[in-house]
């Protein structure tokens, strides 16, 4: 787009350039002398001109195309010619500017000619853009006047051609002008299908402007009238004037809506504005003035100072967006500068200040043609870099999106290992509990089998009582020590089986105090040597050791328990020892057995509830005592440690605290 554009405008910009200095017009084989009159009142006749030569001021010829400015005053202009001897009878006067109101010709012997803008088509000699008149076949010096009068700038440049080449010269300046508009033509028609396809207003509004710009510079060129509206002279006396100031207000939004000054800059998208709404104003101004008496003058002079203040305030606003780093404009603002340079330049030959020639006449239509190339390249180069942006935006948005996917596939394979480790924790979950079902109902079938032996024992030695009672051989101390060892035993289960539920309470109920160990354990001992009469319980203290922080009756389930466990996994008569030990921070009492020990890979199953070590051998229980002696060891933030191998006996210590 950017290329199409700009090769498009580029051609255009230099077919102009190139025609412009071959139809510019070449020297004329009869230099006229020229001289000036005003006529303020507009009130002088061509005998009253004629019969006084002396009020005519001579324009020198190094001062170029008479140039009046602007002025009210209707003005006489004098030319003298002295054609050579072998030139031709074919002669045309041109005034190549189309802003005379009106031009009147007087030539020797011959009837004035009247015509100007403000008159039709057919009152011109030439159907020609400008105004022409053909000369007499004089060879002697003559003297020619032409009364002239503009609303506008009055400028009266003065060429005499022969006929042959002001005829080339007409057909070549038209083929050039028609290249330039054919050229904004293709630029309006091609900006508007991108403005259709884009959905972008400013390449509407640049149409628009381009567009009405263009038909101002084809008005300005005396052209509107030969081909756009015929016979509508009043409206082409300010066709002109009247689309510069419509393309001005299209200008001022182009530029609002480039720039994005209504969200960037707020108080230039205000000034912007009102230049929109002056410039509406004296577009309204020109048109009304076809019906009402509008002074054209003053007009003209405020749509020159509007225009001075709108370039002022598009540069202003341009710098501001290339301060904020705000993409294409760099050509927008080269695109107005060089714009507003030609209208400056238009604006001053008008005034008078700068001298009439090919470069000062065409300076407007000149810059036009470079700053539409310019803005073409600065609307492809926004379209460029916002095309850019959305293809980062895209890459931005595929590689969020990929890590997104990422993520969640990272997520994924983390719930999923999540779920697949938290299954194998219920399934492990709901196995232990099911080895805790089967361990009630080996529990609950231990304690039917323990409670019914003894208590069979008790009914059958009762029974025997009263059959010996009858037969008056009553053996009362041998029942009676018998039922007295399967009540024991019973009291025994009892109190294995709500051991569990006392420690639960007692782990709210801890009450700690300091135990002198050495004689705690004494007595302890003591009261243990009868009770398991069978084995041999020995005492060790290698060296006296303080006081401990403990509760007592809990520590003495604790070591009851590994108490009972040695002398019931030894053989009767063999050593159950007590230590006491020490390391530093720690004081350890172990219980150490010589029975059958225990296998390295129960090591830690042994002190989960109701387990018991496969298989299970002739010693009955019901697993509880050491899943007791390690939660008695927990409360008092100790460490039970475990030494044993199958056949090699076992060594349990219970290392706490010291204080």
């Amino acid at each position: 787009m950017r290329l199409t554009s700009a090769l498009l405008t580029c051609l255009t910009c230099l077919i102009w350039l190139i025609g412009l200095g071959a139809a510019a017009p070449a020297a004329s084989a009869a230099q006229p002398k020229l001289a000036v009159l005003e006529d303020p009142t507009g009130e002088l006749t061509i005998a009253q001109v004629r019969s006084q030569p002396q009020r005519f001021e001579a324009w020198p010829t190094e001062r170029g195309p008479i140039n009046l400015g602007l002025s009210d005053s209707a003005y006489w202009i004098r030319v003298e010619l002295d054609l050579p001897h072998s030139a031709s009878a074919d002669w045309v006067l041109e005034l190549p500017y189309f802003q005379l109101r009106t031009v009147d010709f007087f030539a020797p012997g011959r009837d004035a000619v009247r015509t100007g803008a403000a008159l039709p088509l057919s009152s011109r000699p030439y159907l020609h853009r400008f105004f022409a008149f053909p000369l007499a076949a004089e060879t002697a010096p003559a003297s020619y006047f032409l009364r002239v009068t503009s609303a506008q700038s009055l400028t009266v440049p003065v060429v005499v051609w022969r006929e042959q080449e002001f005829l080339r010269h007409v057909q070549a300046t038209l083929v050039l002008q028609f290249l330039y508009h054919g050229g904004l033509i293709a630029l309006c028609i091609y900006n508007f299908f991108l403005a259709i396809s884009l959905r972008d207003a400013r390449f509407l509004l640049y149409c628009l402007f381009v567009g009405t710009f263009g038909l101002a510079i084809f008005a300005g060129n005396g052209l509107g009238q030969m081909f756009l509206w015929p016979g509508q002279a009043d409206f082409d006396g300010i066709a002109q004037f009247f689309l510069l100031t419509a393309a001005g207000a299209l200008a001022m939004l182009f530029t609002r809506h480039f720039l994005q000054a209504a969200r960037q800059a707020p108080r230039i998208a205000i000034a912007l504005s009102s230049l929109t709404a002056a410039y509406a104003l004296a577009a309204a101004g020109w048109l009304l003035s076809l019906w009402l008496a509008v002074p054209m003058m003053a007009l003209a002079q405020a749509t020159f100072l509007l225009t001075f203040a709108a370039g002022a305030t598009v540069v202003v606003a341009g710098v501001n967006a290339l301060g904020r780093g705000q993409k294409g404009t760099r050509f927008f603002l080269l695109a107005w500068a060089v714009l507003w340079a030609g209208a400056s330049i238009a604006t001053l030959r008008a005034y008078g200040v700068l001298p009439t020639n090919v470069l000062t006449s065409y300076s407007l239509q000149i810059a036009s043609t470079l700053e539409m190339l310019l803005l073409a390249l600065a609307l492809a180069d926004v379209i460029h870099i916002e095309r850019d942006e959305r293809e980062a935006a895209q890459q931005d948005a595929l590689l969020a999106k990929q890590k997104l996917l990422d993520s969640a596939k990272s997520s994924e394979e983390r719930l999923e290992k999540a779920v697949q480790e938290r299954t194998l924790q219920l399934e492990a979950a709901l196995d232990g509990q099911n080895q805790l079902f089967k361990r009630y109902v080996r529990f609950a079938a231990l304690i039917s089998h323990e409670f019914r032996n003894p208590l069979g024992i008790v009914d059958s030695q009762i029974s025997l009582l009263r059959k010996e009672a009858q037969l008056g051989q009553l053996q009362l101390e041998k029942r009676l020590e018998i039922m007295e060892g399967a009540t024991a035993r019973l009291l025994s289960l009892f109190e294995t089986w709500m051991r569990g539920d006392r420690l639960q309470q007692a782990m709210q109920e801890m009450e700690p105090q300091f135990l002198p160990l050495t004689a705690w354990l004494r007595e302890l001992v003591d009261a243990q040597t009868a009770y398991h009469s069978g084995h041999r319980l020995e005492l060790r203290i290698a060296q006296p050791v303080g006081d401990i922080w403990a509760d007592e009756s809990l520590l003495e389930v604790a070591l009851l328990n590994l108490i009972d466990n040695a002398c019931k996994y030894s053989e009767p008569g063999q050593a159950v020892v007590i230590e006491v030990r020490a390391r530093p921070g720690a004081v350890g009492v172990a219980v150490i057995d010589q029975g059958c020990g225990i296998d390295a890979s129960d090591h830690e199953a042994i002190f989960e509830d109701y387990y018991r070590v496969q298989p299970e051998g002739p010693v009955t229980g019901m697993g509880l005592g050491l899943a007791f002696v390690r939660r008695i060891v927990q409360m008092h933030q100790g460490q039970l440690e475990l030494h044993s191998a199958r056949g090699q006996g076992s060594s349990f210590c219970i290392w706490l605290p010291a204080r």
